[in-house]
């Protein structure tokens, strides 16, 4: 191979990792907070601290900072409170019109948002205390009553147990993966837990799709999902676009 040949396959290369990278950095632009969103979103984790009258005051406030992480996705949309024939539903997540739009306009991928099904479900549980095995029951009923495959516990103490063994409303959700794996011959089954530390990560910088893929990669593989995590850094694109975000909200 002449010099010449050498020299153009690199500048092909460098130049398709340029677009790449470009793709990239749009996506991450379109889903990164502003400072003024994650102060507002500070005000609302805290709030989960603070005394409450009651259980529906306690959920209420787990279910505004869902809701708030949500809306800020940019690429998915929420429903609250959602009756079925059978079953009330805290949260019905689906991906919005803008994220069907952004995916096609800007040929960005649809994997980046680590989320198999345009309909997932969500339960918002703000207990004192990691919840047990009877909600990860409940929440997998929940889930299979509607035909869901993938859906998120949000809690301010997580679950019972550890990625690292078997036991208790933690390793059920496991359980319950391999299970659904085993019967679909897939692996697109996923309970995930969040809680508080993850909405701290937020405030910090950590987006949601990333926390997504840590817990599915946690799951999988039995280690801690704290190693998967990569804080998205600010780049010139993303103060423009956020820009032009605000300014359509205007209107």
């Amino acid at each position: 191979m002449t010099n010449d040949k050498a020299s153009e396959n690199f500048s092909l290369k460098q130049y398709l990792q340029e677009i790449i990278q470009d793709k990239i950095k749009i996506f991450n632009s379109l889903v990164q907070w502003t400072d003024e969103d994650r102060n507002k979103f500070k005000i609302l984790v805290d709030e989960l601290e603070t005394p409450s009258a009651n259980f529906k005051e306690s959920g209420d406030k787990l279910e505004r900072v869902v809701e708030f992480i949500i809306r800020k996705t940019f690429f998915l949309e929420v429903y609250k409170n959602i009756r079925t024939s059978t079953n009330e539903i805290d949260e019905v997540i689906t991906v919005s019109n803008n994220g069907k739009q952004a995916f096609q306009e800007l040929n960005l991928s649809r994997e980046l948002i680590q989320i198999p099904a345009d309909i997932f479900i969500g339960e918002c549980k703000n207990y004192s205390r990691p919840l047990g095995v009877t909600y990860v029951g409940k929440f997998y009923s929940l889930m299979k009553a509607a035909n869901i495959s993938f859906g998120i516990i949000f809690t301010t103490r997580g679950l019972s147990g550890s990625y690292k063994n078997f036991q208790d409303a933690h390793g059920l959700t496991t359980v319950l993966k391999i299970v659904e794996d085993l019967r679909n011959c897939n692996n697109q089954f996923y309970i995930l837990t969040f809680t508080k530390k993850d909405y701290l990560k937020m405030i910090e910088g950590v987006n949601f799709f990333e926390i997504v893929k840590a817990k599915k990669l946690e799951m999988q593989l039995h280690a801690d999902y704290n190693l998967f995590l990569s804080k998205c850094e600010k780049h010139e694109l993303a103060d423009e676009i956020q820009s032009i975000l605000r300014n359509v909200e205007k209107h």
